[in-house]
């Protein structure tokens, strides 16, 4: 029964976590100001390591060799292209 509710409460903060980042981010690349768009696209970049890390997660504890190292691509990917455009708005900042 405990081992029922485990991945339940998991998939419930899984989904509000990713619904909020999303949520996020769907709200700073709408709005008027154009500097908030790049706050926008780093939200979306967290939604899709986010998403890949949980992935990884599940199939991990499934065993699913092959969907794993899909996702470590997957978020190293991401993991790129966050510290990428970190650098280049780091040194150049849009304001």
């Amino acid at each position: 029964m405990k081992n029922e509710a485990s991945p339940k409460k998991w998939k419930i903060s899984r989904n509000i976590t990713l619904v909020t980042i999303i949520l996020i981010s769907i709200r700073y690349l709408f709005d008027e100001n154009p500097f908030n768009d790049h706050i926008g696209w780093f939200a979306m970049l967290f939604f899709w390591i986010f998403k890949g890390m949980f992935d990884l997660f599940e199939d991990k504890r499934q065993g699913d060799k092959k969907s794993m190292v899909a996702n470590i691509i997957f978020l190293a990917v991401g993991f790129g292209l966050l510290l990428w455009q970190s650098i280049k708005w780091i040194g150049n900042p849009p304001y």
